[in-house]
């Protein structure tokens, strides 16, 4: 294969690596706020960005980098069909709860052109029609059930025999005028309204912990205060937990995708399959330049299985089917689904007051988190908000009966045990020392880290993950880099080190 059609050394995103947002400082002094939101993707940007133009003084912290998480990782596509759901809530719920995810999904849909529009930001915001397809006769039957659902609900759309995609399919569901965008640039207009609008906004800043004591202290990993009426955790996963409930509710998937220049032309519109292995395209364009977003390769975080070869298998379907002539950039998404599908929004704790979550968006965080951030800032302000009662996380749950769809294709085993010294540089294993199991990497340098795979959350063992380099919890999505800092928790701590 080409040079330039091989993968990078290094995993990167297209839409972190098209749009650089400015740096901003780490918290170094108490301050005292109306609300502090904790997380810098599209769920807290948006709360932060919501209540600044209420006039609500707001602090936005971040842990890391701004739209560092699953936000900067995402296809982006913006739109409230989300892969086969609407039967499934029918039958989990009722027509009524299935509506209104639906409506509530499309309301986030104006929302994002809405701020858009008054802010003036140029995101490449575009309405595109949305497909789920199958290329085998087993999921007819899934796709028609949810036609029938469509027309149930009166969602605008339908079960037809064709698309624009050049696929030999047997049928698709397409769902009408919802839409895509740049979620990075998106974001940085929404960064420069909440400074306008005179919210702060600090990163490499941690909440590690909160007091209730006339009023909600904040206190972050650096030692300073957030004083503040209000907090919200919008960060990938809770990482304020006395109880455990979300530790124990969420369930972390990951997946994969490519930005490629290819041969042949895109027809428009989106796409993913209902099938394994999952397979999402959709166009995009930056400074007047095309590109095809090539993903999926879904599986439980953690599983030990090579993602490497899960980015290859990628990369040989987007040649097949498009001709590759560059990949750009390649990068992994990893996202936390609650037992029903609808992410939990609202108050954290029944028994808490003003503590709020926003967290298990599944693959469909982008129309979510922004009617998540209404309804969270609805709540703060003592509004009425009618899908309240849709996401809060003290709803009956029915927890999902449907089958199983992590991707189940033979891969090599990424961990299987080695001695530290048949590493390369750049490679990471287990290794075996005086019976005890331990996370090896040898860094570019040809360093050896020898590292605890104890996750410093709750305790489960990570694996390696061979195409990120990383170090990554199957039990609740928590990533740690090669040298075993947190990069996504919920886990703050990084891994520990191991005797050499």
């Amino acid at each position: 294969m080409a040079n330039k059609q091989s993968l990078q050394k290094e995993t990167s995103s297209f839409w972190r690596s098209t749009d650089k947002l400015p740096n901003y400082n780490q918290l170094d002094k108490d301050i005292l706020v109306d609300t502090v939101v904790a997380g810098g993707g599209i769920a807290g940007i948006t709360t932060a960005y919501m209540l600044a133009k209420k006039g609500k003084k707001v602090a936005l912290v971040e842990a890391r980098q701004l739209v560092s998480g699953t936000t900067g990782y995402t296809t982006s596509k913006l739109t409230a069909q989300h892969d086969l759901i609407y039967n499934e809530l029918i039958k989990r719920y009722n027509k009524d709860t299935a509506k209104k995810y639906y409506q509530a999904n499309m309301e986030a849909l104006a929302l994002v052109k809405k701020f858009q529009s008054e802010e003036k930001i140029d995101c490449e915001l575009e309405e595109a029609d949305a497909y789920v397809y199958t290329e085998t006769s087993d999921w007819e039957e899934w796709l028609e059930r949810e036609a029938h659902a469509y027309e149930t609900l009166g969602i605008d759309g339908e079960l037809v025999k064709n698309m624009p995609l050049d696929l030999d399919i047997k049928s698709a569901i397409v769902m009408h005028k919802q839409a895509q965008f740049h979620p990075v640039k998106y974001l940085h207009g929404l960064l420069k309204a909440i400074e306008k609008n005179g919210g702060e906004i600090y990163e490499h800043t941690t909440v590690m912990d909160v007091e209730n004591n006339n009023g909600l202290t904040c206190k972050t990993d650096k030692g300073y205060s957030l004083t503040c009426e209000n907090i919200v955790f919008a960060t990938h996963a809770p990482i304020y937990e006395p109880d455990d409930f979300y530790s124990n509710h969420l369930k972390p998937e990951s997946s994969y995708a490519l930005a490629v220049k290819t041969e042949k032309s895109f027809p428009g519109s989106m796409y993913i399959n209902a099938e394994l292995p999952k397979r999402t395209m959709r166009a995009m364009k930056v400074d007047g330049e095309d590109y095809v977003l090539v993903g999926g390769e879904s599986h439980d975080t953690g599983d030990g299985l090579s993602s490497q070869e899960r980015y290859e298998e990628l990369l040989a379907y987007a040649d097949k089917h498009f001709g590759v002539i560059e990949v750009v950039d390649h990068w992994s998404s990893h996202d936390l689904f609650s037992p029903d599908r609808i992410p939990f929004i609202g108050k954290m704790f029944a028994d808490k007051e003003n503590i709020y979550t926003a967290t298990g968006f599944g693959k469909w965080g982008l129309s979510a988190a922004t009617i998540g951030a209404e309804v969270l800032t609805d709540l703060i302000l003592g509004k009425f908000n009618v899908y309240t009662s849709l996401f809060s996380p003290a709803r009956e749950l029915n927890d999902t009966d449907k089958e199983d769809e992590s991707e189940t294709n033979a891969r090599t085993d990424a961990n299987e045990a080695t001695k530290s010294k048949d590493l390369e540089n750049g490679q990471g294993a287990m290794i075996e020392i005086d019976g005890d199991e331990i996370g090896a990497y040898r860094d570019n340098q040809g360093e050896l880290h020898l590292l605890d795979i104890s996750c410093t959350h709750m305790g489960c063992g990570v694996v390696w993950n061979d195409g990120d380099h990383t170090w990554d919890c199957p039990c609740h999505g928590s990533r740690f880099n090669a040298i075993g800092e947190v990069i996504e928790g919920p886990a703050i701590e990084p891994l520990g080190k191991a005797e050499k």
